[in-house]
């Protein structure tokens, strides 16, 4: 092979280099732009769980929920407790739309939300299907919560906790 072949094939390989580097840094480019875009809704939306007010509430639920008959589902559920129901179930469904649709990282919300999501799952579970029922379908009320707690409880939350922590102290080098 010749100089001039040569130094054209060295051309060839450093522009392939240039391509995939600039290809790989637009790309990383793009997630932390889109992870930039999504971290105000996430916080905002995690927002409810600092507050006194809805922690209030939502203790206020697990108590007197089940001091009610399953059947009368949310709707006819008396108030306050009716909007209590509501507001708190709403919650978490809409932190469920936010982890399962990718517009948040799904072991942050999970990790953040298990204790108090699970719980109040649990209270309000047969509440959910008398709702349900009254509303004539299974796929009428609240379904994106009850997807994302089946699969917060199959998760080992300790290795969610461990992979967050990987994923953002390692990048910085502090892991």
């Amino acid at each position: 092979m010749d100089v001039p072949q040569l130094i054209n094939v060295l051309a060839l390989a450093v522009a392939l280099a240039a391509v995939i580097t600039s290809s790989f840094l637009a790309g990383r480019a793009l997630r932390l732009n889109q992870n930039a875009n999504h971290l105000p809704v996430v916080l905002d939306a995690l927002r409810a769980q600092r507050l006194p007010e809805f922690t209030l509430r939502e203790a206020e639920l697990w108590e007197e929920l089940p001091k009610h008959d399953a059947a009368l589902g949310f709707t006819r559920l008396p108030e306050p407790l009716r909007g209590r129901a509501f507001e708190v179930s709403c919650y978490y469904q809409h932190l469920s739309y936010l982890a399962e649709y990718g517009l948040a990282d799904w072991d942050f919300i999970a990790v953040q939300t298990t204790y108090r999501l699970v719980r109040t799952w649990d209270c309000i579970k047969a509440h959910v299907d008398a709702e349900r029922q009254y509303r004539g379908s299974q796929n009428s009320f609240l379904n994106s919560y009850e997807v994302f707690v089946k699969k917060v409880k199959g998760v080992d939350i300790n290795a969610a906790t461990e992979r967050l922590y990987r994923r953002g102290h390692g990048r910085r080098g502090l892991y």
